[in-house]
């Protein structure tokens, strides 16, 4: 059963939004006076929450520049005014279930100074931060790094979900505040991460429902926050790849890659991974896009069998190791002059240690 707003209501707050957004200089109390309508009916329009903050935001800021007084003017910046749009093209549809059905998934997160981590209770991933995120991590911005955590495992275990709801298990209070109220107004950081988390939802029709843990029984996502393979993350010099895409011409997925070293905007990962289009790469077809493939060693006579059966074509990185069993037949599949590499230590680097 669904709670909607009247039509006359609708109209109502359509008007007033129109007439706020072509005022070239509300009052405050004007600007205060919609706000009020607006939050007015959250509990029929369920993504309402996402679409007042920066009109909020704003009014305080104005009072506080004019001591209070509700009957100055005040001006609206082009974020405020697109929220008062989404009102004006949202509002007469939208609508609000009275009740929701049980989660379907529950992720449990947690975020160090390291990095990320999580579990579905059925596989464990975590990694660390990349260097953006390192700046927060030094900058001790745990509220955000908590609801970045919780981010990263909703798309690497949701990332093919569709119409379902999703209990995210967090132990940090303000994270978890944040989420369920879809933003905030005390740090701008959190609000733009709720709004991103909620928008990455709403395109795939995902409710989510955050939850407080203690600390205390968070221990595995706890422990993939902290402990990592950075051997994994090895990756070939950026300015080498670009060289050697100048040449062979630009790949258009990276096969065995995480999102510290992928190569590619387009990349599959190992394990589950936030910027993942899928993992494992030998359950998906080589042929449907130009590759490029940095794997390990082990499996290296695995790749050219693989690349055989789906008569693909890419880039392959492997060792000049003209003694192993593989080495014969990778030389008969090649279809352009090799390129050798030099042997120099900054030809690979590894993202996750800073290892050059």
């Amino acid at each position: 059963m669904l709670v909607t707003l009247p039509s006359d209501k609708s109209k109502e707050i359509i008007e007033a939004c129109s007439k706020l957004l072509t005022a070239p200089s509300p009052t405050i109390r004007t600007v205060s006076a919609v706000i009020g309508r607006l939050v007015a009916t959250f509990s029929a329009v369920q993504y309402g929450p996402l679409h007042y903050r920066e009109i909020e935001r704003e009014k305080i800021t104005a009072l506080k520049r004019h001591s209070g007084h509700f009957d100055r003017s005040m001006k609206l910046s082009l974020s405020a005014k697109a929220d008062l749009l989404w009102w004006i093209r949202h509002v007469s549809g939208a609508s609000r279930p009275i009740t929701r059905e049980q989660h379907t998934t529950c992720i449990t997160s947690d975020a160090s100074g390291k990095g990320w981590g999580a579990t579905d209770g059925k596989s464990q991933i975590g990694g660390r931060w990349n260097e953006v995120e390192k700046l927060r991590a030094e900058n001790n911005e745990i509220n955000y790094l908590e609801m970045l955590a919780s981010f990263l495992a909703l798309q690497a275990f949701c990332a093919n979900s569709t119409n379902c709801h999703v209990l995210l298990r967090l132990d940090n209070t303000t994270a978890v505040a944040y989420l369920n109220n879809m933003g905030g107004i005390k740090s701008l950081a959190c609000n733009v991460m709720a709004k991103t988390v909620w928008a990455w939802c709403i395109q795939r029709d995902i409710w989510i429902t955050a939850s407080y843990l203690p600390g205390i029984a968070n221990e595995i996502a706890d422990k993939k926050s902290r402990q990592f393979d950075d051997q994994l993350e090895w990756m070939l010099n950026k300015g080498i790849f670009v060289h050697i895409c100048n040449i062979l011409g630009k790949p258009e997925i990276d096969l065995f890659a995480t999102r510290l070293n992928a190569q590619l905007k387009r990349y599959v990962s190992w394990k589950a991974d936030p910027g993942a289009e899928s993992f494992d790469a030998f359950t998906v077809d080589w042929s449907s896009s130009r590759f490029y493939a940095f794997p390990p060693f082990a499996l290296i006579s695995r790749c050219l069998n693989k690349i055989e059966q789906d008569c693909a074509e890419g880039i392959l990185v492997v060792p000049n190791w003209t003694t192993q069993i593989w080495f014969p037949k990778l030389s008969g599949m090649l279809v352009s002059r090799p390129i050798i590499l030099p042997r120099d230590k900054t030809v690979l680097s590894n993202p996750a240690s800073g290892e050059p």
